[in-house]
């Protein structure tokens, strides 16, 4: 089972302040900084794009009346500090852009609804993004995985890392409580360019909320992880959207997470 426990400040102190921690933690394998870089940058981009769709939604709602009956969907491209979203419209065989939303460092600097006689196509890369999130969709469906919430979950589609590798398709339970993030029933799926699922995974056994204490002195939150040997994009998430550090326990290891800088808070265990 996963412990949580929230962290107060003078907790924090005792463990040491973060400078200290930043110079003192031991250093990494090559494989733990490999894993560690690359779930920073995953999770930054889950974070970014998880945002666009929240407030683009609002946005949407804003110029669109019943959307339920010509959204089908929406995906998110474009780097972490400008991202774009697009929302397209309910035909599955030929999907078209119906409203689309800009950003940048976090602000909306432009939305465009599509009307008639304007160009709706969709690029191919877009394409491929919304079949791999239908594709990944359907493995959630069909794997029934641990689920935290009684509402929807938010759908996350990262692009190929590199040429020639999959579509990364998350399914993350909802934060429905102002300052409880929801650390259990998130989903991937890794969906290739022909479709296949090569990988699927929760990052947790159980359903776990991280809520921060009313005291306004709490300075970080912790979690014991025992599925991954370092923390993954999904802490990172947790940490950008709480906006707290979040202490790991993974490995036999107590790391630390502060946005998106992982690092070792504890010497490696004696063997």
């Amino acid at each position: 089972m996963i412990r949580i426990v929230a962290l107060m400040l003078a907790t924090a102190c005792a463990l040491a302040p973060a400078p200290v921690l930043a110079q003192q933690a031991p250093s990494m394998s090559i494989k733990e900084l490999h894993a560690t870089t690359l779930a920073a940058a995953r999770g930054k981009l889950i974070r970014a794009y998880d945002q666009a769709a929240w407030h683009g939604t609002d946005a949407m709602f804003a110029r669109i009346q019943h959307p339920e009956d010509v959204i089908g969907g929406w995906i998110v491209d474009g780097p972490a500090h400008a991202p774009v979203l697009v929302f397209f419209d309910r035909n599955d065989a030929d999907p078209h852009a119906v409203f689309v939303v800009e950003f940048l460092d976090g602000k909306i600097v432009a939305t465009r609804l599509i009307g008639e006689g304007d160009d709706a196509s969709l690029s191919p890369e877009r394409k491929a993004m919304i079949a791999a999130r239908e594709r990944g969709i359907a493995a959630w469906r069909e794997e029934k995985p641990l689920y935290c919430a009684d509402k929807p979950p938010n759908t996350v589609v990262l692009p190929p890392e590199q040429p020639g590798e999959p579509y990364l398709v998350y399914l993350l339970t909802p934060q429905v409580k102002d300052r409880a993030w929801p650390a259990g029933g998130h989903f991937r799926a890794e969906i290739a360019a022909d479709g296949r699922v090569l990988a699927k995974r929760s990052f947790t056994r159980s359903c776990v909320t991280l809520e921060a204490p009313a005291d306004k002195d709490a300075a970080a939150l912790m979690v014991t992880h025992p599925l991954d040997p370092v923390p993954t994009e999904i802490h990172v998430f947790t940490a950008l959207t709480s906006g707290m550090t979040l202490y790991v326990g993974a490995g036999g290891r107590l790391w630390v997470v502060e946005g998106t800088r992982i690092y070792l808070a504890d010497p490696p265990k004696k063997r």
